[in-house]
């Protein structure tokens, strides 16, 4: 019987402890934290799964759109393995766990692209009530104000008494649904869970990798590395990551301790200049683990009555695009004021948007917090943002012929699906709407990202490979954003983050048990 150790508690590591222990391993869980999900548990829950039952594409497409959004940079034969893989990794997990899903009717990220699908290939945990003992291991959201689903969300069709019944009775949804799920599969199977314990190095002998070493000891066993992202570390994001990163989305324990254990013995690394992109805001006092938290910026720059420009007042993109492509548009550097023109960016609203929709936590008819800028003129709003005052009404002003004219000619807002998916259906353009009634607003945005997705190269088993050999390191192991994602400089689609760490994840905790 094998012994296998996994370093982190996210979706790629319990789907690694839960493949593991089903093929027979004795499985051991080190979280650093005190209770466990990771950043998993901020997130929608989502698993982007190419070859589920609702996806009306075919694998064929599913690899025809990963290769066009690649750009040459995504790993064909991973990218090969996990379509081939995805479905079947959903179904056993939800054969071994409580874990149940449903399709949402979220588009691929670009629809518009050979092989992009309008809905059906992201699939959602269905809310799940666990017993006590599970759901108190698992961490809070506290960027999630109800437990409400996604699918609920998408279709505007949802249930007040429901809602309240989840929140009363404990019922979780979304990221914290999935971790619950896969944590009840995993003690159900023998796995041993062990919180607030540190991961230090990696235990070696005669070049295989037997084990790690945490501030309470030695654990043996194969190791599978499922720590996150490094996006939490200033040191590595200054030495890896490219563009300004200014708001990391994830959990304060993602500081790259899987990737400093994979170069300590070697493994070729890649993906280590990307991001899983996003703006963000950071609402003063608000925190996470005692460290500042981020707020990924959904939904708000989509909807009619609001735009975003740059340092010089000027807009740049399409807001209402998905928020990997808008949270890379943020890196642009401007050579000849040798800056970075978009750090900060602003949107820009008026009084109407804010009468009609919640600005993050900030819910429409609640008197305006102090951190948001507000004005009765624009100019006065450019002042109050440090923007030239000409350049911000000019703008404004050429924005809102654009809306009356009904299309957005300069950056294509509302062309994509996308776009309309995340607009208000319910108004007259769902993407585009004046910014004419005062007051106007200025909500600062950041360039941030969900979590980094480099690290060690693997097989298509999750098998670390050895920089020199391109051979796998002997006993170790990485999923999720601990390791270089299959998909490099892509985003696929809702779920693009979990979909591989469930699938290489599954597959590293097989391979560990087995090789």
């Amino acid at each position: 019987m094998a012994d296998v150790v996994v370093v982190g508690s996210g979706a790629a590591g319990l789907a690694a402890a839960v493949a593991a222990a089903a093929r027979g391993a004795r499985v051991t869980v080190l979280e650093t934290a005190e209770r466990l999900g990771g950043t998993t548990c901020l997130s929608g829950g989502l698993a982007w799964t190419p070859g589920n039952p609702d996806d009306p594409g075919t694998p064929e497409d599913a690899r025809r759109y990963l290769a066009d959004l690649g750009l040459g940079d995504h790993d064909a034969a991973l990218c090969e393995a996990f379509v081939g893989a995805a479905a079947g990794v959903t179904e056993e997990l939800a054969r071994v766990t409580p874990l149940r899903w449903h399709s949402v009717p979220y588009p691929d990220y670009h629809a518009e692209f050979p092989g992009g699908q309008e809905g059906g290939r992201a699939l959602e945990p269905d809310p799940v009530r666990l017993p006590d003992e599970v759901v108190d291991r698992v961490r809070d959201a506290p960027n999630v104000t109800a437990p409400i689903t996604y699918r609920e969300l998408a279709t505007g069709e949802w249930d007040r008494e429901e809602v309240a019944r989840r929140r009363a009775d404990g019922t979780l949804t979304l990221g914290r649904a999935l971790i619950a799920s896969l944590l009840a599969g995993a003690l159900d199977q023998g796995v041993s869970v062990r919180t607030g314990e540190r991961v230090r190095g990696l235990l070696r002998e005669n070049g295989h990798v037997r084990g790690v070493r945490t501030d309470s000891g030695e654990v043996p066993g194969r190791v599978v590395l499922a720590s996150g992202g490094f996006e939490r570390d200033p040191e590595l994001v200054r030495s890896f990551l490219r563009g300004p990163m200014t708001a990391p989305a994830g959990v304060p324990t993602n500081v790259g301790d899987g990737l400093r254990m994979a170069m300590s013995v070697g493994c070729a690394l890649g993906n280590l200049s990307e991001a899983w992109w996003s703006p963000a805001i950071h609402i003063p006092e608000e925190t996470i683990d005692g460290a500042p938290m981020y707020r990924v910026v959904l939904t708000e720059r989509a909807r009619p009555g609001s735009l975003i420009v740059d340092g010089h007042g000027r807009r740049f993109g399409d807001e209402g695009q998905n928020y990997n492509d808008v949270g890379r548009s943020l890196h642009d550097f401007d050579a000849a004021a040798f800056s970075f023109p978009r750090v900060p960016a602003w949107m820009i609203f008026d009084g109407a948007y804010r009468a009609r929709y919640n600005l993050g936590p900030v819910r429409r008819g609640t008197p305006d917090p102090a951190w948001l800028r507000r004005a009765e003129g624009l100019s006065a709003l450019a002042e109050a943002i440090g923007v030239p005052a000409p350049e911000l009404v000019a703008t404004v002003e050429r924005f809102n012929g654009l809306v009356a004219a009904g299309r957005d000619t300069d950056f294509g807002r509302g062309d994509h699906l996308y776009d309309r998916f995340m607009g208000d259906p319910s108004a007259p353009n769902p993407v585009l709407g004046a910014v004419a009634e005062p007051p106007f607003y200025a909500l600062e945005i950041l360039p941030g990202c969900l979590g980094t997705k480099g690290g060690p190269r693997t097989d298509d088993r999750g098998r670390a490979l050895h920089v020199e050999t391109g051979e796998p390191v002997s006993g170790l192991y990485a999923a999720g954003n601990a390791a270089a994602s299959p998909f490099g400089f892509a985003y696929p689609g809702p779920g693009a983050t979990l979909g591989p760490a469930l699938v290489f994840g599954h597959r590293a905790g097989e391979a560990a048990a087995e090789d």
